[in-house]
């Protein structure tokens, strides 16, 4: 901290944005307290207290901040109402969240009746008596109000604040803080899942607005903008441009992602988003397609998919068949009792000359099972490398894991021997999804989407997943984004190689749209609805 704690004295708070009026708190039921007018400034914010509904206010001489839900996850704390037996609890845990202000429906000022509540209140785990406190939490507009307190402030919340008299009161909390980006053009359109379309990489925001033009605005001056694509209409319908879309970032770069017309004789489209502001088109079909380096796979992943789908484009070349004619390839096929079936997937890694990938032997006899191949790109040569059915797969470092029925198994690439890594459930059917960093190892329940570490620990408790992926310049973080449901409470976590949690927040955002470059996060804030930048610089847990 700035200063040492005997600058923090109760002397020194008694004068902070003093009051006209002082009043006896023990004995009273009802005071009246007043909106300060004086600078606040919190976390780099400027507060605009005369026009937000839950201002500061001033008590006893002793400023008070409200303990709203996003004004405490923004100071880095958690609060927990629990009825008015068990009643509220407050605790630093180094959560994170932008700011966003409630607007008032009228300008504060003057004086207002607040109460001091008679619910019970632990903060940190320790139990407050407020009928005995010389500064007692208050409620106003009926929300709890707490003292900035030397007790409160440092000792309980580790803030740093001061205050003089040409700046006010400033208030610094010790968890991560965003710095927040507003979108200077308001008409941002939804996506089709009625998601503001908006990325971010670390240079530009990529935003849609309402005729379909995909705009680029530098994050230096969002003002700045400048049209880099135009949406085509939909094929059928009011001659409005194409709903279906999605802006996404990977590995720094933007994409735009649409489909237009219907779901068998309709087409996928995918535009790569480059920060001269032109445009390169990766796919307008069903062909799914993965670059490395100069060289581009492609497959087809429509309807009514056949065996030799597979190809490979070297450079400007021609694409040519790539692999075994008789296999169906990049697909996750399953055939059972039920018939057969699947889906397209976009796991697929190039190491050397051979290119890792699922197939399943469609035109052979006796079919089998779905797997994962190695196919040489220079002999043709395809090998089955996995003992097992598997129908997903991730590369790190030296080996390839997947998961089949509960258990989850690597392959080495060195010497081909595949292991029992561990057991993920018991249920052969209750893993949908699975990540894997610094071989530890993160799994999602099908059955209530609960997110698991390696020791089988729910790490957000109450909360459903939504997506998981790896991220950073060498994927060293794995970003975790959950559902918006009542008991969930964080909506985007990240973790470390170590399994810390180094970024945890109650605002909400699509899990494609979260970019990690060295030490910083980037991604589009749908809770608050702003460009939301930090730096991941200390574990939070």
């Amino acid at each position: 901290m700035r200063r040492t704690l005997q600058a923090l004295s109760l002397a020194f708070l008694l004068v902070l944005m003093v009051s006209g009026a002082a009043y006896g708190a023990q004995a009273e039921k009802n005071v009246t307290v007043t909106i300060p007018v004086n600078g606040i400034t919190v976390n780099g914010v400027k507060i605009d207290n005369s026009h937000i509904q839950y201002p500061f206010i001033v008590y006893n001489d002793i400023t008070y901040f409200p303990m709203t839900y996003n004004d405490c996850r923004f100071l880095g704390l958690e609060t927990e109402w629990k009825g008015n037996t068990a009643g509220l609890a407050v605790e630093k845990t180094g959560i994170t969240a932008a700011y966003k202000p409630q607007k008032a429906s009228a300008k504060n000022g003057g004086r207002y009746p607040a109460s001091v509540p008679d619910f019970p209140v632990k903060v940190n785990g320790k139990t407050l008596d407020n009928s005995k406190e010389q500064y007692p939490l208050l409620s106003f507009r009926n929300v709890t109000y707490f003292p900035l307190t030397w007790e409160f402030g440092v000792k309980e919340f580790g803030w740093d604040y001061s205050f003089d008299g040409q700046n006010g009161l400033t208030i610094r909390s010790t968890n991560l803080v965003l710095e927040q980006k507003p979108i200077a053009n308001g008409s941002i359109k939804k996506a089709y899942d009625d998601i503001d379309n908006v990325t971010v990489t670390d240079q530009y925001a990529y935003y849609e607005d309402s005729k379909g033009r995909i705009i680029q605005a530098p994050l230096a001056n969002l003002s700045r903008t400048k049209t880099v694509y135009q949406l085509p209409v939909e094929s059928y319908g009011d001659g409005q441009p194409v709903y279906y879309t999605r802006l996404y970032v990977d590995k720094g770069v933007a994409y735009l992602f649409y489909h237009i017309g219907g779901a068998v004789m309709g087409a996928d489209f995918l535009i790569r988003l480059n920060d001269d502001g032109t445009t390169s088109q990766l796919q307008n079909s069903y062909t799914r397609v993965k670059t490395f380096g100069d060289k581009s796979f492609s497959y087809w992943t429509g309807g009514a998919p056949g065996a030799g789908n597979l190809f490979m484009k070297s450079g400007q070349g021609e694409p040519k068949p790539l692999g075994d004619p008789d296999y169906l390839y990049g697909w996750a096929w399953r055939t059972d009792v039920n018939g057969s079936g699947g889906s397209g997937t976009d796991d697929v890694y190039l190491v050397g000359d051979d290119l890792y990938i699922l197939a399943f032997p469609m035109m052979k006899q006796g079919n089998g099972t779905t797997g994962i191949y190695k196919v040489n790109i220079n002999t043709n040569e395809v090998t089955r490398i996995s003992q097992r059915e598997a129908l997903a797969f991730q590369k790190e470092g030296d080996f390839l894991y997947y998961q089949n029925e509960g258990d989850l198994y690597r392959i080495s690439l060195t010497d081909g021997r595949e292991e029992l890594v561990q057991q993920l459930s018991k249920n052969p059917s209750s893993v949908r999804n699975f990540a894997i960093l610094n071989s530890r190892v993160y799994w999602q329940d099908d059955t209530n989407n609960i997110l698991y570490n390696a020791a089988g620990e729910n790490v957000n408790p109450g909360a459903e997943l939504d997506d998981l992926k790896l991220a950073g310049d060498n994927d060293e973080y794995l970003v975790c984004t959950f559902k918006e449901t009542e008991l969930s409470k964080y909506r985007i976590m990240i973790f470390d190689k170590s399994g810390k949690v180094v970024f945890k927040t109650s605002d909400k955002a699509y899990g494609r749209n979260i970019f990690i470059k060295a030490n910083t996060v980037y991604f589009y804030n749908i809770t608050a609805g702003t460009i939301c930048v930090g730096t991941l610089n200390e574990t939070v847990t």
